[in-house]
């Protein structure tokens, strides 16, 4: 046997379930209202100061409803409720003020709900987004506007040119009609100067040039005689049904009655057909040339004296067809004149064209077929125009000119073409390129822009003319015509302002503007699309479905919609529209699904360095990109791993790892992914796998502290709340400590906002915002740099007429917030005489009553709570490596434990044998008339207190306890006693 000493350098290992031989130095069977430090050791839980009742006030918190809260800075923190019909009440965390909020949506159906769960919030500066889960978002009934898309045409002169007709067609509807056209023409000199004139050699009047008997013009025809070639020109004919035509400029001759025949002869064409019927209708526009050349050639008869030469025009015709007109037939002929001379047309060959043309079958004459007529874009525009407007189905205000183009409308839908598009160029509804957009236009046409075949690369763009108005201008991309443009904003999350006075306003996400002494501020607003149509530019794949998260990632605000994830443009939050329909650009929303084997409906998300990890029921992802730049190209989605997630709480960072609960099994499990990358799976522990039987199922609150390496869990309804510290160096973590706290009254919400605790309690059917202090502050009650222990903890004042030396005790009225049953205390922590004094108080009806005299006195008031350690059965222990080793063999016989406490008041040991009455002993560090005065019984003690128990370490277990308002901290634990192996070596 041996007599031997083992030191537990510190308490702070937290609680482990694991058997008492497998628990590691520094853990516990349980640890009650305490608080592992690394570095000051095990301390008694921070006061739960009392900040304001929020059941006392004008706007009450409800019974059921959604808490949350907004950090603004460190001298704005606000705790939130939103009640189950929607009404939201807000409180300042540091005061416990009410705040008030305003409602300028005016109703609180979006907000409305049944269970708690469904409403999520994200802050992002001054603004809190809330969303309901439970209501599925829609596209509102609002829609690009139609105007006169389909009803306009914009026909566009693309050039200038001789001898060409400027053609166009207009319908609206399939009929077509049928166009003829000459396309081949014969042309014969009837009568000539050789055959025209009378027996007597003269003129005759051109009606009677095509009677029979017909003669030479001779010497008495003057200037029309034969020999000096008159009928030579050249001329370009207009012909049309019933065109009156003049033979201009013909030389003319003497008439059988002297009289000089018509020069400038004017006549009717009248039009024959196949069948030689004449006033033939309906053909017009046909121009051809004809070119007559002639020489005077001697012409020799008789011979010897009566031998006489004279001079005879020899003519040769040569014709070309211009313009084939429209509605000529084959063997159609007339007649013309020029120069005096007869010609008959006759129409040899014709083409058929059919044509879509029921509302106009625009045939202008063609433009001059010789450069000495001057030819003006407006005269071609002019000439569509009169085309037009013939036909009555257009008005005056339906077409206007614009530039070199004209604009036509109609109330219907209809369409143009034109055979000549090398010519004109026609804007319809639609175009085939970029490149067919005229340069001036009608400001506000729309037209869509199909480039191929594939819908996927349509889209529309808007004329947008200099200062407004018709003319030069740009063509801007803009959105179908009839499209739903806009997301209906009472079913999209709404906005919770934290405005310029320091209260706040409920709004939806509107564009609406409110006024604040003076100033007026904008609402943001869910952006409409601005482009394209449903393939270029979809709706966002949450329209229809329900949000189950917001969430924020590399500058974008996220949105979680069962297996999707939606995030909108970097830096327009509200934007979750593509900014342009022709092409795929960095800035664009990103619309990406995680997919699986499993149910992939993702719920929560948490960023990382490496990208957002997604939280689905029973599998985790990562959306993240390999390249620099975070864009709908270069976006994915890996899978990482397959944990049950919780998904009534949230996943919350510890800094470099990720934590997160799953309820899967009977009991909550902690879990803590590291190592978390791009490619590869990470690394996930269980962290509450020493306490696996100590959570309840469904845990629903959880909050931490990066800074202070704490995390609070808690289920609502109850009093207990669970806590895990941890502490990491650069490699290794130093302390994993569970712990768990006994609050007075039942949780209903609890948040970290900087170095504290907000809890907010319910007792006797009051809610009440509690503060815990995990690191003290200038605010913190405290004795002496040491703090004081109670819940509920406040100050109150007596009033000089509150004792009664008859009953000696103290009255007075009891305080806003004090609702429990549970024992109060009082603590005097002001300088004097009273520092450190303590009394218990009994509730009396409205009062509080104090035994002995405590009037005239400001002193602190609370709620008891006990700190209680129960420590583990004692085994000699032995170290190998990272991993200790319990001799559970040995027969080992513990004589007294050792204490070593830091700041420490009052404390009691409660020692537990089997066989014998539980010892309990209560410890005073410093004696009654021992300390000094105007101190407290308070010493940082550096002498191990002893407790005695000299039976066997498997007979005896310890509890370590505090209920004073004075700290009780624990630095360490020192045994003695005798050791033997029992003669067995250890193999």
């Amino acid at each position: 046997m041996a007599n031997i000493t083992q030191t537990i350098p510190a308490l702070t290992a937290g609680i482990s379930q694991q058997p008492d031989e497998q628990k590691i130095p520094g853990q516990v069977r349980d640890m009650v209202n305490a608080l592992p430090d690394v570095t000051q050791g095990l301390l008694k839980r921070p006061a739960g100061k009392f900040v304001a009742s929020l059941s006392d006030g004008t706007n009450n918190s409800t019974t059921n409803g959604r808490w949350f809260h907004y950090y603004r800075d460190e001298n704005e923190q606000y705790i939130g409720q939103i009640a189950q019909n929607g009404v939201i009440k807000m409180w300042d965390c540091l005061t416990g003020a009410e705040k008030t909020v305003v409602n300028g949506i005016g109703n609180n159906t979006y907000l409305t709900h049944s269970n708690d769960e469904d409403i999520q919030t994200l802050t992002l500066n001054d603004f809190t987004y809330l969303n309901n889960r439970s209501i599925a978002t829609e596209m509102d009934t609002t829609v690009e506007p139609v105007g006169n898309f389909q009803k306009e045409i914009f026909v566009e002169l693309k050039k200038i040119s001789y001898s060409k007709q400027y053609a166009l067609n207009v319908f609206d509807n399939t009929n077509t009609s049928t166009v003829t056209t000459a396309t081949r023409i014969n042309v014969t000199l009837v009568n000539s100067s050789n055959n025209y004139c009378d027996s007597n050699n003269k003129m005759r009047t051109h009606a009677t040039r095509g009677n029979s008997g017909n003669a030479r013009c001779g010497v008495d025809a003057g200037d029309g005689r034969d020999a000096f070639a008159p009928n030579v020109g050249t001329r370009i004919f207009s012909v049309d049904s019933n065109k009156t035509l003049v033979d201009e400029g013909a030389a003319g001759g003497t008439l059988a009655n002297g009289n000089q025949s018509d020069t400038n002869y004017s006549y009717q064409v009248n039009i024959f057909n196949s069948s030689n019927q004449g006033s033939q209708s309906n053909r017009k526009n046909l121009y051809f040339r004809i070119r007559t050349t002639g020489q005077s050639v001697p012409f020799t008869s008789g011979s010897g004296d009566s031998q006489s030469t004279t001079y005879q025009a020899r003519y040769t015709t040569v014709y070309d067809l211009l313009h084939g007109g429209e509605g000529w037939q084959q063997g159609d002929y007339f007649y013309v004149f020029m120069m005096d001379g007869y010609y008959k047309v006759t129409i040899e060959e014709t083409s058929t064209s059919v044509v879509q043309s029921n509302l106009a079958l625009v045939r202008p004459q063609p433009t001059p077929f010789d450069t000495e007529t001057t030819i003006t874009a407006e005269s071609i525009i002019g000439d569509i125009r009169t085309e037009l407007l013939a036909t009555g189905n257009f008005s005056a205000s339906d077409i206007s000119q614009i530039g070199t183009g004209l604009h036509i409308k109609r109330s219907s839908i209809f369409n143009a073409s034109t055979p000549v598009g090398e010519l004109l160029n026609v804007v319809a509804g639609k175009v085939n390129d970029a490149g067919d957009l005229p340069s001036q236009c009608k400001n506000g046409m729309v037209v869509e822009v199909i480039n191929s075949v594939a819908e996927e690369d349509n889209h529309y763009v808007k004329f947008f003319g200099n200062n407004d108005k018709d003319g030069e201008g740009t063509w801007e991309e803009c959105a179908k015509p009839g499209r739903t443009i806009r997301l209906k904003r009472s079913k999209m999350p709404v906005l919770l302002i934290r405005t310029a006075d320091s209260n706040f306003r409920l709004t939806e996400l509107d564009g609406s503007s409110y006024t604040i002494s003076g100033q007026t501020y904008s609402v943001p607003q869910w952006d409409d699309a601005l482009v394209g149509d449903d393939v270029t530019n979809p709706e966002p794949s949450f329209i229809g479905k329900n949000i189950n998260k917001m969430l924020f990632f590399r500058n974008r605000f996220a949105m979680l919609a069962d297996e999707n994830i939606i995030l909108s443009r970097p830096g327009d939050f509200t934007n979750f529209f593509a900014k342009s329909a022709i092409t795929l650009v960095a800035s664009d929303p990103i619309d990406i699904s995680a997919s699986s084997e499993y149910p992939a409906i993702l719920f929560d998300g948490l960023q990382t360095n490496t990208g957002l990890v997604l939280f689905s029921k029973n599998q985790q992802f990562m959306l993240t990109t390999d390249s620099d730049v975070f864009s709908p190209t270069t976006a994915k989605i890996n899978a990482l791993s397959t944990y049950n997630f919780n998904f009534a709480t949230n996943p919350i960072s510890l800094g470099t790892t990720i934590g997160f609960l799953d309820n899967a099994g009977k009991f909550s499990r902690f879990f803590e992914m590291a190592q978390v990358q791009r490619e590869g799976e990470p690394e996930v522990i269980e962290q509450s796998a020493v306490v696996s039987r100590l959570f309840e199922k469904d845990l629903k609150l959880i909050s931490n502290s990066r800074e202070n390496s704490v995390i609070f869990f808690s289920e609502e309804g109850t009093s207990t709340l669970y806590g895990y510290k941890y502490f990491d160096s650069i490699r290794e973590r130093k302390l994993a400590s569970w712990f768990r706290w006994t609050v007075t009254g039942t949780i209903q919400y609890h948040c970290m906002q900087d170095d504290f605790l907000f809890v907010v309690v319910r007792n006797n059917g009051k809610d009440q915002l509690l503060k815990y202090a995990i690191k003290m502050d200038s605010n913190t009650f405290a004795l002496a740099e040491n703090r004081v222990h109670l819940d509920h903890l406040m100050s109150v004042t007596t009033a000089s007429n509150t004792y009664n030396s008859t009953t000696k005790k103290t009255t007075f009225p009891k305080p806003t917030g004090i609702e429990s049953t549970s024992q109060l205390a009082a603590y005097d922590v002001d300088s004097g005489n009273e520092l450190g004094r303590y009394g218990l108080i009994t509730i009396n009806g409205s009062n509080l009553e104090i035994d002995g005299n405590w009037s005239s006195q400001t002193f602190l008031i609370g709620h008891q709570f006990t700190m209680q350690v129960n420590l583990p059965t004692i085994y000699y222990l032995t170290q190998s490596g990272q991993n200790w080793r319990a001799d559970t063999r040995a027969n080992t016989v513990v004589h007294r434990v050792k204490f070593g406490f830091g700041p420490v008041g009052i404390y009691e040991t409660t020692l537990s044998r089997i066989g014998r009455v539980d010892y309990t002993e209560v410890f005073e560090v410093t004696a009654a008339d021992q300390y000094g005065a105007n101190t407290a019984g308070i010493v940082d003690d550096n002498v191990l207190r002893t407790v005695p128990i000299y039976d066997r370490n498997i007979n005896a277990s310890l509890t370590l306890k505090s209920t004073h308002p004075a700290p009780a901290t624990v630095h360490n634990l020192t045994w003695e006693g005798v050791y033997t192996n029992n003669n067995y070596e250890r193999v």
